[in-house]
Order: C-alpha cells, then sequence, then structure tokens
C-alpha cells in the first residue's frame, strides 16, 4: 500500500470561480491627506474603532470644512450686499450730483429773466421821456410820467417773464424737495453700507477663524493618520515574520513499497495550488510562503478558486485574493515588499500575493473581503 504524507496546511484548491465572487472596492490604507480632509466616509479609510483618534480628527475635520464653506458663502453674501450697498451710494451721489446742477441752471435762468425785466423797464422809462440825467431812484416815483413809464413796464415786462418766474421758482422749489429727499436716502444708504461693511468684516473674520482651525485639525489629523500607519505597518510586519515562522519545510512523501521490496521517499509539493512561479525577473525570488489562517484559506477559494492569476470580468480585481491594485500597493508596502508597488497581483507569485494577504489583514481584519462567505 502507498502512503503520501502531505504538507499538513496544504488544501487541495478547485479552478477559478472569479465571475461568481462578490465583488467590492477594497479600501486603500495610505489615502493623501487632502483626500481625508475632503470628508470622504471613514468606513472607507480606515476601521472603525470606538475611541480611534484618526476618526474623531477625520470627523473633526469634515465639521470644520463644512462650516467654513458655511461662513464662505456668508463671506461671499455679505461682499455682493456690500457692493449694492455702495453702489446706491454712487448712485445717490450722482443724483444729488445732477440737481445740484439742475438748480444751478434754474438760478441761472431766473437770475437772466430779472435782468430782462430790469432792462425792459428801464427801457420803457426812456422810451416816456423822462429825463435821463434824473436820479434813477425816481424810476418808480409817484410822478405823473413816471406812472405812465411803470404802467407800460408793467405791460411789457411783467406779463409773460413773471409767469416764466413763477415757473422757475416752482420748478426749483421741486428741486430742492427731491434735492433734500435724495440726501436722506443718501444718508440711509451710507448707514446701510456701513452695516454691510461690519457684517462683511465679520464673516471674514469668521472664516478666517475657521481656516486657522481647519489647518490645525489638518496638521494633527495627518500626524495621526502617520502614525496609525505606522502602527498598522509593524503590526503587518509581524504577522507576517510570524506566518512564516510556523511555516514547515517542504515535507516528506514515505512511499510504501510492496511487501517484497524496501520502502522509499520523495519530497512532495508544499502546496497544489497553481499560480505564476518566481522567474528571473522576479524581485523576491526566494520569498518564502506563510502559512495562512483559515480565514485567508476560505478567501482563496471564495474569491478565486485558489486561481493566483485570476482577473475579475471587469479587470479591477485580481490575483487569488482579489486585490484592487491600490490595495495591493498599499498592503505590499506594509507588508515590506516594495518592489511590488505597481505590480498587477495575479503577475505576483503565490508566496508574494499569500505575504500580502497576511499584512493586509493583520492591518484590517476581515473588512477588505466583507460580503463573501468568509466573512
Amino acid at each position: 500500500m502507498t502512503v503520501l504524507v502531505l504538507h499538513s496546511g496544504s488544501t487541495l484548491l478547485t479552478g477559478p470561480d472569479t465571475a461568481g465572487s462578490t465583488r467590492r472596492t477594497i479600501r486603500v490604507l495610505c489615502l493623501p491627506v487632502l483626500v481625508v480632509l475632503a470628508a470622504l466616509p471613514i468606513g472607507a479609510v480606515l476601521r472603525p474603532a470606538g475611541a480611534d483618534p484618526v476618526s474623531d480628527l477625520q470627523s473633526q475635520a469634515a465639521t470644520v470644512a463644512r462650516d467654513l464653506v458655511l461662513e464662505q458663502l456668508q463671506v461671499d453674501a455679505a461682499r455682493q450686499l456690500t457692493s449694492v450697498a455702495a453702489s446706491r451710494v454712487s448712485a445717490d451721489q450722482q443724483a444729488i450730483a445732477r440737481l445740484d446742477h439742475q438748480l444751478a441752471a434754474d438760478q441761472q435762468a431766473i437770475d437772466q429773466h430779472l435782468h430782462v425785466v430790469q432792462v425792459q423797464a428801464i427801457a420803457a422809462y426812456v422810451d416816456s421821456g423822462a429825463d435821463a440825467s434824473s436820479n434813477d431812484a425816481a424810476l418808480f416815483s409817484d410822478g405823473a410820467a413816471n406812472a405812465q413809464a411803470a404802467s407800460e413796464y408793467a405791460s411789457l415786462a411783467v406779463g409773460n417773464i413773471t409767469t416764466d418766474l413763477d415757473e422757475l421758482h416752482s420748478a426749483q422749489h421741486v428741486l430742492q424737495f427731491q434735492q433734500a429727499a435724495l440726501v436722506d436716502r443718501e444718508n440711509e444708504d451710507r448707514a446701510d453700507l456701513q452695516r454691510q461693511a461690519a457684517d462683511l468684516g465679520q464673516a471674514s473674520a469668521s472664516a478666517s477663524r475657521l481656516q486657522a482651525e481647519h489647518a490645525l485639525v489638518t496638521g494633527q489629523l495627518a500626524a495621526a493618520v502617520t502614525a496609525q500607519q505606522a502602527v498598522q505597518a509593524k503590526a503587518a510586519a509581524a504577522a507576517v515574520a510570524a506566518a512564516r515562522k510556523v511555516a514547515p519545510s517542504p515535507s516528506v512523501a514515505t512511499i510504501s513499497a510492496p511487501s517484497s521490496g524496501p520502502a522509499t521517499t520523495v519530497a512532495s509539493a508544499a502546496t497544489t495550488s497553481t499560480g505564476p512561479a518566481a522567474s528571473s525577473g522576479d524581485p523576491y525570488p526566494n520569498l518564502s510562503d506563510p502559512v495562512l489562517n483559515p480565514f485567508l484559506s476560505c478567501v482563496v477559494e471564495a474569491e478565486s478558486g485558489g486561481d493566483y492569476g485570476a482577473v475579475s470580468p471587469n479587470g479591477l480585481y485580481m490575483g487569488a485574493f482579489q486585490f484592487s491594485q491600490p490595495t495591493w500597493n498599499s498592503a505590499a508596502s506594509a507588508a515590506g515588499l516594495g518592489l511590488l508597488v505597481g505590480v498587477p497581483p495575479n503577475d505576483a507569485t503565490k508566496a508574494e500575493q499569500d505575504t500580502v494577504a497576511v499584512a493586509l489583514y493583520a492591518m484590517d481584519g476581515d473588512q477588505p473581503w466583507l460580503g463573501d462567505r468568509c466573512s
């Protein structure tokens, strides 16, 4: 009877079943701080924790960013209202200037008409035959000749000129009334302009305060994210080292020969799964394959049916664990395999994919694979 002793951690894998596996976007562990500050959902970046300082700072940064946007809208509104008030004041000043010009023109017309009255009165006096050398003050005296001159003056000068003067004086009073109303309105508009300017100053001060607070929270969040990533990378490295430490050497298969001959031994393969083999161009040709825990062993079956070269139909998920490229890049870096960053996961060897999966699980647990049957 022949007895074959296989590697204790090996698993018989079936063919790929990528079409039936549940797809999800595995979050990226090393998102830029600017994306974090844009108030993306916290669950898309870091795993939830009750007292996670990164989550608290992220929530605070999102709140400050929201308040800053609202305050900036208020600043814009206050600036627009201030501009409108300033335009009204300028229009008032222009209207008052036009009225001043019109009043000056009316006054000039009144003076001209009065001058005409004076000229006509003098002409009437001269035409009456009065003594030109006499005192001008006698023009409107009680003499008979002067009475005749005054009568002619009244008939020649007062008529239409008096009517025109009355109309000019009425127009002047109307303009003066409009001028007073415009001055009152200008004063009101100036007061409104001052209020709007004060509101604009307050809104700008609030916006500046929020910008300073946002910058402070941004710095704190960046430091917290860096610290958390360092802790996660350390945990990933420790998990990978522990998995490699417990990985047994290739087991020996003992073949029992028939009773007529001695037994022989041959080295058996560590696993029956298939995947890309290490090549001369592989950056880690001597990388040892870590032991997968039960959960990750289940993920391999659920996600790809054990096919380390699998690619999802939409091309977004690759390899036995169906990594997205951003998640692969982050986890490979945390696992100390920086040369794999940018390499498609399905092009990496089985040992490399297993190592990256162990690192990712150490950092995020089953979160990247939520939705499949293993979780």
